[in-house]
This record gives structure tokens, sequence and C-alpha cells, in this order.
């Protein structure tokens, strides 16, 4: 085997690893240390704002929901003067965050112009372009610019647009104890052989590239030795909180996490689906907070959840909700103003049987790309001021 050989089947093997990389030839060659984290969760198929976030003294939400509205005694009180909202019963484990104010609630968040197909909403979220000209993800763009391959790292399958630059995309780890890179016996070899040898130009731009991201790999596969130290839900989300918690105490030093949870479109029975995955969301994130604390890493990390939209407010005839405009994000952690960040919904002004938005989710983007020291304008294109979520934004 030559050296351009080796080379481009190095490559190509890297790339290839389970859970690797898509590698180019100006990858990062060493991580800086970092601080602040962002986590990310996708809520894919639309969370029902209202009865999550549930207006329980208002006399229309229980006239257009007689099947699926929750009383008051089933909600937990949020106790803020003037408005009547509590939170679905599931998510009491998010309750102790809310009361010493490290939950903020943002509702009918949404953009101009609302689309209510799952994917192109999806898309409109992650490339954070609801022109849908863009065709990078927010998140990617920022990555472009820093030096570690796992500045961003994805929980799952397949990296989704939100982490999808034009120079890299994150990597994606399905689990960290089924994490492996393939390499054949001679291909290692050569590796550890030709690796060993420094060279010129491009050539040696590859050959650091390929130590650098061997590297992390490696990081990766030390991780396997890190233990949680809360009980996470069963199931792929509770285990891709547990992966993260494992990663940020084993020093991944990703300044971005981000996984997903799946099943929220809700058109048919919806209560006790509803009722299943709030319960893993709190469950999953009190734990992740529960490990955090214990590595004393809790006050480094923002921890942000949306779905691509949220549902009409009338209920339909199969007990479910259809497809809406406005939903609820979460920002939680120490460092976040805990509260809410808009008023008890208007049921009586909707658009299309829906919630208006009223907070365009690029002013909650810039907020936690502030969080990680981001240039908010330079990532999102335009200026989109941060909300005032953030303790000390400017530390």
């Amino acid at each position: 085997m030559d050296r351009r050989e080796f080379l481009q089947k190095s490559l190509l093997a890297l790339a290839l690893g389970q859970g690797a990389p898509s590698l180019l030839v100006r990858t990062a060659l060493a991580a800086k240390t970092r601080g602040r984290i962002l986590v990310v969760v996708n809520l894919f198929g639309g969370n029902d704002q209202l009865n999550t976030l549930v207006p329980y003294r208002n006399e229309l939400y229980h006239r257009l929901r007689p099947n699926l509205a929750l009383k008051g005694k089933e909600v937990l009180d949020l106790g803020v003067r003037g408005k009547w909202l509590g939170l679905h019963p599931a998510l009491r484990p998010l309750m102790a965050m809310w009361e010493k104010g490290e939950l903020a609630l943002i509702p009918q968040v949404g953009y101009p112009n609302p689309n209510r197909s799952h994917f192109i909403s999806t898309a409109i979220w992650h490339t954070a372009d609801p022109d849908r000209r863009a065709q990078t993800g927010w998140l990617g763009r920022w990555a472009d610019g820093q030096e570690d391959p796992f500045c961003e790292t994805f929980l799952g399958g397949a990296a989704p647009l939100a982490l999808r630059g034009e120079r890299r995309t994150a990597p994606a780890i399905a689990s960290i104890d089924a994490f492996t890179l393939r390499l054949t016996p001679a291909l290692q070899r050569a590796f550890e052989e030709e690796a060993r040898h420094p060279r010129q130009g491009t050539a040696e731009e590859i050959r650091r590239a390929m130590l650098s991201l061997r590297g992390a790999l490696d990081r990766v596969g030390r991780l396997r030795t890190v233990k949680n130290r809360a009980q996470y839900p069963e199931g792929a989300f509770g285990r891709s909180l547990a992966d993260i918690a494992r990663m940020i105490a084993g020093g991944l030093e990703s300044s971005v996490y981000y996984t997903t949870l799946g099943g929220w479109d809700t058109h048919a029975n919806q209560p006790p689906r509803h009722e299943e995955l709030l319960g893993q969301l709190a469950q999953g994130l009190a734990a992740l907070r529960e490990d955090l604390r214990a590595i004393g890493r809790d006050g480094d990390v923002l921890i942000l959840i949306f779905s691509e939209f949220g549902r009409q407010v009338a209920e339909n005839a199969s007990l479910g909700t259809d497809h809406g405009e406005g939903g609820l994000m979460l920002a939680l952690g120490p460092g976040v103003n805990g509260g809410l960040y808009g008023d008890e919904p208007d049921l009586e002004d909707l658009s299309l049987n829906a919630l208006k938005y009223r907070t365009d989710f690029r002013h909650v983007y810039a907020t936690a790309l502030q969080w990680i020291g981001a240039d908010p304008k330079a990532v999102l294109g335009a200026e989109f001021t941060p909300m005032g979520l953030l303790r000390n934004a400017g530390s």
C-alpha cells in the first residue's frame, strides 16, 4: 500500500466507523478547554402546549376540550400571580426546578408564516431560516468555526440537519457502550506506522487531522468506564441523557449535546400517550440534573427543549389534537432566570384553531448561542436579541 492509498483508505475507514463523524481535511487539531455546555432536546411530532402548560381556569379551554382538558385539581399550579397556569402532573419532577427559579417556560414560540408540516417545520427550526434558503443547520454553522471534531455531539442514529455545517457534520453516537471504530488489523498496523511520520503540505494536514480524530474517538471509547449516579427512565431517550452525563463527566468536552424524543404527534387517544411522554421527559431531565450536580457541572449546563409546533386548541373526534402553530419551549439549569416568559393563551384569538406564535424561536436560539460564547448574529444571519433567560449572561 503506497502512502496516497493509505491516506485515502484511512480517511474512509475513520469516516465509516460506527459513530464517527464525517472528516474534512481541515478538522481541528486540538480541543480547547470548555466551560459552558448546551444540551438540546428536540420533541419530534408537535407537543401540545395547552396540556403541558395548562390554563386550567379558562372556561373556553374546557369547552373546546371536553374530553382532553385537565381539571384544576390535577395540574401542578405554578403560583404565578394573576395567571391560572399549571403543569401537567407528569411533569412533577420539574417542579423543584421551577420553585428554585431554574426553569423558564416560553409559550407560543414559532416563526412568521407558520408551516404545519412536520418535516418542513422541523427543517425551519433546524436551519433557523423560515424562508427555507439555508442548507446548513444553526449549530452546524457554529461548529464550522470550531477546532474540535467533537465540539458538538448527537446522541442517536444520524445527526440531524441542525448539526450539519458546510465543513462537517456532528458525530452521531447511538450508545457509548456500543461505540466502536472499525479498522481491519492490516489497516490498523498501516495507520500506526504511517501516522508516526510527519509529512508536508496537505498530506501533513490529513495526518494530523486523522490523529486528532482518532484521539477524540479514543476519548469516547474510554467513557465506557464512567458510571451514572442517577436513575434514568427506561428507553432510548433515558439512555441518551445518561450517555450525555457520562460524556460530560468523562471530559469529552463537547460544547453542544443534542438528542431527540419522538412520538408527540397525538392525533388520537392523546391523554395516555402524552402523559407517558411528559413523564419520560421530566424523569430524564431530573436524572440528568442529578448526575450533573454529583460531578459539580450542573451550573455549566443549559438545557433547551423544543418541538416543531404546538397543536390545535379544539380536540378532534379521535380524542386527540391536530397540528397547530405556536408551541412551548423550556429552558432549565442554574444559569436560567426561571419564570414564565409570556401570558396566558388567548383562546379567542386563534389562527385556524391554533395558538398564534408570540415569540420568534430565533430569540431563544440567540440566548443559547450567547450561553456558549457564540455570536448570535454570525450564526443566525440577522440580529435577534437574546431573551433575558440567563443569569449573568455576559460572564
